[in-house]
């Protein structure tokens, strides 16, 4: 389950390029060690430098490079989302963490059918 976990607080079980409904497939960001499909992730590297599982462990967060990296086809929006969801895995754990993302991402789902 950790190569799913992302330091950006993107979660690769609910990621259609991970789940492979979309192309190209991906492997997730942590399995490619910060290199998925798309290019190197800033954040996994600055995640690496400061010696934290995920940037919501980090004494900087959030910072001014989180909030500018986003998926462009979700918007600027979704750094603060995941800014939120990293505040609740530090406090709730991991495995609330995950709950929540997927309650969320089935929401959006259900609201794009």
């Amino acid at each position: 389950m950790k190569e799913l976990l992302a330091p950006c607080g993107a979660y690769c079980g609910v990621c259609d390029f991970y789940t492979k409904k979309k192309t190209p497939h991906c492997r997730g960001c942590t399995s490619e060690n910060g290199y998925p499909f798309w290019g190197e992730c800033q954040l996994f590297t600055c995640a690496k430098k400061h010696s934290v599982d995920h940037c919501g462990n980090c004494t900087e967060f959030p910072c001014g490079l989180f909030v500018t990296q986003f998926d462009p086809a979700e918007g600027p929006k979704s750094a603060f989302t995941r800014a939120g969801l990293l505040a609740y895995r530090k406090n709730a754990g991991t495995d609330k963490y995950i709950e929540a993302v997927e309650r969320l991402h089935h929401s959006k789902e259900k609201k794009n059918q």
